[in-house]
């Protein structure tokens, strides 16, 4: 139901009041200034919302709507109200649109969408990013196969290398694929690490095989460490045991079998994103 302005009665400083009282009630958004496009249109878009059910003229409107800048904002329009004075609300959100998104501004997101790679960002965090910057950049991105061959140039080449051979045309299949290979990416480098300490650990206990032959104990770290535990001349070899391990369990009991299902995108980006997240703590 629309907000009834003022009565017609009331002094100048009372309505002013009065109107900024009943305005506050609404929970404007509220601007802090600065060259932040995507702030300062969300920020229109609601004040705009509120005037459709507040009913108040032009100047009422510009008077309400600098109540709630804020920091830079309202040192802008302190500077510049004197010489805006009587405009209409269309003009006033010209002039805030202009000075919040400015042509160096937007050069710089256009610039920073064009340069975009992946490097050690995570598929959802590098699409997340290429998405953003694309709302400055809507002539580059207005096809899907635009918008696909745009997020396949900037991703890491060992998840490129897997992607670009199958020539997918759309940005959904594109951007399902390239999760999958980061995941199988990110599992071959986890098994090569794994086989890389595994070899260490054999070359190590090779050598301390090969010390230990010699007789000289000084040789081996642990032993040349704790010298009141061990004697100077080592006599004999490491000798390989076997160690039984066994989990009981109720007897009768089957192994746990769950069937294997695909995740679709969306929640395959959100665990993604999860998993990100928990590595970055």
């Amino acid at each position: 139901m629309p907000v009834p302005p003022p009565a017609p009665g009331c002094q100048t400083g009372d309505c002013t009041v009065s109107l900024t009282r009943e305005f506050k009630k609404m929970k404007p958004p509220v601007f802090h200034g600065g060259i932040e496009p995507l702030k300062a249109e969300a920020w229109v878009l609601g004040i705009e919302k509120l005037f459709k059910v507040f009913l108040c003229t032009d100047a009422q409107r510009i008077q309400l709507a600098a109540f709630t800048l804020e920091d830079d904002a309202r040192c802008w329009w302190m500077l510049v109200r004197d010489e805006n004075k009587d405009v209409a609300w269309a003009c006033f959100l010209e002039i805030f649109t202009r000075n919040t998104s400015r042509n160096v501004y937007g050069d710089r997101k256009v610039s920073e969408f064009m340069e975009l790679k992946q490097g050690n960002k995570s598929v959802a965090k590098y699409e997340t990013q290429l998405t953003e910057l694309a709302h400055f950049t809507p002539h580059m991105v207005d096809t899907d196969y635009k918008k696909a061959r745009q997020f396949e140039g900037g991703l890491r080449d060992p998840i490129l290398d897997r992607v670009n051979v199958l020539k997918l045309p759309t940005y959904v299949d594109l951007l399902d694929r390239a999760l999958i290979a980061e995941g199988n990416v990110a599992n071959r480098k986890q098994n090569f690490e794994w086989k890389g300490r595994r070899q260490n650990f054999n070359k190590g206990k090779t050598l301390t095989k090969k010390k230990l032959k010699s007789g000289n104990s000084n040789n081996i770290p642990v032993v040349r460490d704790f010298p009141d535990v061990f004697p100077d001349e080592l006599s004999g070899q490491l000798v390989n045991r076997e160690i039984k391990f066994t989990i009981d369990v109720i007897p009768g009991t089957q192994p746990i079998s769950k069937t294997f299902y695909l995740m679709s995108i969306i929640e395959m980006k959100e665990l993604k994103t999860q998993l990100q997240e928990l590595l970055e703590k």
